[in-house]
């Protein structure tokens, strides 16, 4: 896949063809209907001010047309995958963590509120791994010294 076009913008990832012509659709869009609604509503109020509030609420309306007719058109180009766990992906996390941070340490020693959550969120089996590798590295560290 050619990845020349790629572009990030609010911390996503988007094709700058594609963002060009969103924004081409919103204004090709919004622009005339407000301009339309602005001269209806002035016609049939007579040019009161809340003819040109109306028109301003239907520019609106018709940018969020426009965001969903560009969301039909441009699908998203990446795939989300919910409920597929990698413990390899964790560990690798974890690791990361120990390297920057320095041991987590026994997860039993957690607070009962705290080791409740960390079983709600399904971690306790991946930080007591965790802890178990650290003590073997220091058995095994402390048997070669």
């Amino acid at each position: 896949m050619n990845n020349d076009h790629l572009l990030e913008v609010w911390g996503d990832t988007v094709d700058s063809r594609h963002l060009i012509a969103s924004i081409g659709l919103g204004v090709g869009i919004a622009v005339p209907a407000y301009f339309a609604a602005e001269w209806g509503f002035g016609i049939l109020t007579g040019g009161d001010a809340l003819a040109h509030s109306y028109s301003l609420v239907s520019g609106l309306a018709a940018c969020v047309l426009a965001a969903v007719i560009a969301a039909r058109i441009f699908k998203p180009k990446r795939v989300v995958r919910i409920g597929e766990a990698s413990t390899g992906s964790r560990a690798e996390a974890m690791d990361a963590i120990e390297a920057e941070l320095g041991p987590l340490g026994d997860p039993d020693e957690l607070p009962a509120a705290t080791l409740a959550e960390v079983r709600e969120l399904g971690l306790y089996d991946d930080l007591r791994a965790q802890h178990l590798k650290n003590e073997q590295r220091r058995s095994t560290e402390e048997t070669t010294n």
